[in-house]
């Protein structure tokens, strides 16, 4: 028997030394599986935060897109022509000269439920023995007064609580108005007055509702049921009256 020593594996110190690596085989890079999961948790924390962002998004879109249907489809009152708003008692603040301020015709009237008679022009409305006129312009209570004149009649004048009850009967049809009547106060020191010049018989009460309580003159205007105090520089619609002749 030959034997054969194998010096090949031995080093410079007589130590055999190890091959540990095999012919035909590659090395492979050891991926560390902790990382992986790591990038992986990442990519679906921001892939749900996304997801969540955009049916936030979504659901604003489709609530929107309600609120406008909703609202082209439900249409406003015919005659919501101002932001005038309602009262709804005497210590409510009055409105103010923006909230009238709209563009409408001189000419143009209020539609109003009273009868309409040969004996008055057209566009006023009959009540016992005196034709109403319900005005649109927005006027201050001097240029009202001017503009009824132009109409051959006058601001109007309530003589007794039936021709009061038919005027708020008209006037509460229009919660967006407010209407100049002829009864002012030019000064402190004395009462109110009709355009006439006639004393008021206190047939209604007149709430104190401006706040500058050293301005005048003030005027008086009904709105609704109920009838206030005003400045008269004030732009506002008005009521025009005319008797009927004999």
């Amino acid at each position: 028997m030959e034997y054969h020593s194998n010096t090949d594996n031995l080093d410079e110190e007589g130590y055999t030394r190890l091959d540990f690596h095999s012919r035909g085989i590659s090395q492979k890079p050891i991926i560390s599986e902790k990382g992986k999961c790591a990038s992986s948790s990442r990519w679906c924390f921001i892939a749900v935060t996304l997801g969540i962002l955009f049916l936030i998004t979504l659901g604003i879109a489709v609530v929107l897109g309600i609120l406008a249907i909703w609202s082209s489809n439900s249409g406003r009152n015919p005659l919501e022509n101002t932001s005038f708003p309602t009262r709804r008692n005497p210590s409510q603040s009055q409105p103010t000269k923006s909230s009238l301020e709209e563009s409408v015709t001189s000419t143009k009237s209020l539609r109003t439920r009273g009868v309409t008679s040969s004996s008055c022009p057209p566009r006023w409305i009959l009540y016992e023995k005196s034709c109403y006129l319900f005005r649109l312009s927005l006027d201050s209570w001097d240029m009202s007064k001017e503009k009824c004149s132009l109409e051959h009649s006058s601001l109007l004048k309530i003589d007794d609580l039936r021709e009061l009850d038919f005027i708020t009967s008209q006037t509460s049809l229009q919660p967006y108005h407010s209407f100049w009547i002829g009864l002012s106060r030019p000064q402190a020191e004395r009462g109110w007055l009709w355009e006439d010049g006639s004393a008021f018989s206190n047939v209604f009460q007149v709430p104190n509702t401006v706040t500058n309580k050293n301005v005048f003159p003030i005027c008086a205007w009904v709105h609704q049921a109920l009838i206030y105090d005003q400045l008269c520089n004030v732009s506002s619609y008005s009521i025009c009256e005319k008797e009927l002749e004999n």
